[in-house]
């Protein structure tokens, strides 16, 4: 919803045009991002390259969607990062089949080197701590007293 949004007039000041999407269409266009993307494609855009950040999910579609069109897609990857140096291996992604960490290889990459499936299984490793810590100390969960 609009109230999800943000940097929208820093946005629109710096390309020729802002597609805004929303899963309930409250603000935007009702849909997923990919949506309005594959329909440019198809209707003979011609992108030079594709940059998407964002959650893992909404990155592997994007790739999905960019590569039977051999676009050029660069992903923003955010892992667990815990030293900057590489040395934990909390960062450890794999891009076209090599090991890289995104704090000191990244983080950004070419989107059609990205294993995802292994990426989000990684991101869910610590789920059921983060669950219970957020439920401990978040206020919006009613933590912290």
């Amino acid at each position: 919803n609009k109230d999800l949004v943000i940097l929208e007039d820093e946005f629109r000041a710096c390309c020729d045009e802002l597609i805004i999407m929303s899963d309930d269409g409250s603000y935007g266009q009702k849909g997923v991002v990919t949506m309005p993307l594959e329909e440019k494609i198809k209707a003979g855009a011609n992108f030079d390259e594709v940059i998407t950040i964002g959650p893992l999910i909404m990155m592997k579609f994007v790739v999905k969607t960019t590569k039977p069109y051999n676009v050029k897609t660069v992903v923003s990857m955010n892992p667990i990062m815990v030293d900057g140096t590489g040395m934990c291996g909390g960062c450890r992604l794999t891009v076209g089949g090599e090991t890289k960490f995104a704090c000191v290889d990244g983080p950004d990459f070419d989107g059609h080197l990205v294993d995802f499936d292994e990426a989000m299984k990684r991101l869910g490793t610590y789920k059921p701590e983060e669950a219970r810590e957020r439920e401990e100390h978040c206020r919006l969960y009613g933590g912290i007293k």
